[in-house]
Formats: structure tokens, sequence, C-alpha cells
């Protein structure tokens, strides 16, 4: 079980507030995190990682205190017993497939990388490098590099935002089968109604810093659609940027090319 309560000020899409958030993950669960962009959602798995740090906030983690501002115990990344997984990937480039995930390996876990390359489907292209791989595959390394440690947590930040519908679908396969078999705990940060739908048991919407709305799936309200009155691409960043009359969106997934003003898009 993880208990978490986090409180820091933080400027969201509306202007500045508080995030402040009190859940708990069950073991072995999968939960979606959704809401606007700005709502909060990364910084929640930021600070859960230790990359950034709450005014206060606890983190009990099996018992074990990851953090507790009050008690002084902030336990850094690298002690703390997660895997992330970046919307980008963020591998390294100078190194083949095998050496990222090796990379992220306790000593001695020849075969656990193995079972992972297996596992997510990736060893025909085990030995090259990053740059040669398709975003989706590039994606299912950043998964095997996050599971190679066996993490107590694991954390997906919006992990098919780039991808077409069809490896989207193949890396929600992955995702669900190794959730599974691993038994991870894993948080998830979509947009997407069919992530959602698809892998969480749980859903937990956050608004502005706080959680408005926190059930099964199966609950899950209709999204609500609204009309798209602005799309750009943003050639700095290299995604696309869809404005409705409420909310503002981005995403590097090519599959966005198809939009258009005037076509109505689901949000949460």
């Amino acid at each position: 079980m993880i208990d978490i309560d986090l409180t820091m000020p933080r400027l969201f899409s509306e202007g500045d507030g508080l995030l402040d958030v009190q859940l708990t993950l069950e073991r072995r669960s999968l939960t979606a995190l959704t809401g606007l962009s700005g709502s909060g959602k990364t910084s929640i798995l930021r600070l859960l990682a230790g990359l950034d740090k709450p005014v206060q906030g606890r983190i009990v983690v099996d018992t074990v205190p990851w953090l507790d501002t009050r008690q002084r115990i902030d336990l850094s990344p690298q002690q703390r017993s997660v895997g992330y997984v970046f919307q980008d990937a963020a591998l390294f480039p100078n190194l083949t497939v095998r050496g990222n995930i090796a990379y992220a390996a306790p000593a001695g876990q020849t075969a656990l990388i193995d079972d992972l390359i297996d596992a997510t489907g990736i060893r025909p292209f085990a030995d090259q490098k990053p740059t040669r791989l398709s975003g989706g595959q590039r994606q299912r390394v950043a998964l095997a590099r996050a599971l190679v440690r066996r993490p107590q947590l694991l954390l997906l930040d919006e992990p098919f935002a780039a991808l077409d519908t069809a490896s989207t679908q193949t890396l929600q396969r992955v995702v669900l089968d190794l959730h599974r078999a691993w038994g991870t705990t894993t948080l998830l940060v979509s947009h997407y109604d069919t992530d959602v739908r698809t892998l969480a048991d749980r859903v937990v919407h956050i608004q502005q810093g706080r959680i408005v709305r926190d059930g099964p799936v199966a609950n899950l309200p209709a999204q609500t659609a609204e009309r798209i009155e602005r799309i750009t691409f943003d050639e700095a960043t290299q995604q696309w940027v869809i404005e409705t009359a409420t909310s503002q969106f981005r995403s590097s997934n090519p599959d966005w090319h198809r939009f258009s003003v005037g076509d109505l898009i689901r949000i949460y």
C-alpha cells in the first residue's frame, strides 16, 4: 500500500494555487490520473519520484517512509523504488537498447534484462541505437528500463501521447501484460479515454491540484466533447497544440495532423 499526502504551491493553467493531494494506492493496482493540461498530474509523479519536493507531505510505501517533512525524511530519487516512463522515452542515444536497460539494472541481472527484452518484444533490435527505432519501440525500451529494478511503484507519464494508433495499441498490451505479470503498483497519467478504459481499474481526476473525482473505471462518466477552435504546430517543441473554448492540449502524436478546426474532441 502507498499512502500519499502532498502539499506544494504551484502555477496551474488557471493561475497560482496549491497542489493538495491525499491518495492511497493499493498494491498491484493500476490507477489513472486524469485532468486538463496544467492541473498538476505530472507534478504528483515528480513528487513521488523525488524529483520535486513539497512544502509539506508524507509518502509511505509498505510502512517505509520515503518522505516525511515533519520527521525530515526525504529519500533521494535513487533511494526510492520507482520506475518512471516519460512521454519522450528519454533514452541514452549513445547506448544500445540493451545498454540502456543494463545502465539502470542492478549488478549481475543479465537474466532479468533478457527476460524484459523478451517480455517487451524488443529482442530483434536489442543491439541497435535508439535513433534507429520507431517511437513505439523506444517506449518499449523505456518501459523495460523502468522495470529492470523491479520497482514498487511504476510511473507512466503520457507514455502513448507521441505514438500512432497501432503503436499505442501494441504498447498498451505490453504495459497491461507486464503490470499483471510483475505485480507492480502503477500510476498512469493520460488525457486519453481509451488509455484509461483499456488499462486502469481506478480513475483519479485532478483539477487545480486537487482530487475532484475518484472511483472505479466502471463508474467513469462519459466524456464531454468540444469543438476545436484553433490548431497549430509548435516547431520549438515539435508538438501539435489544440485549443477549445475551455482547454488547451499538446501532443507530439502524429495522428493529430488529421484534426481540423471545427472537429469535436473528447475531453475529461
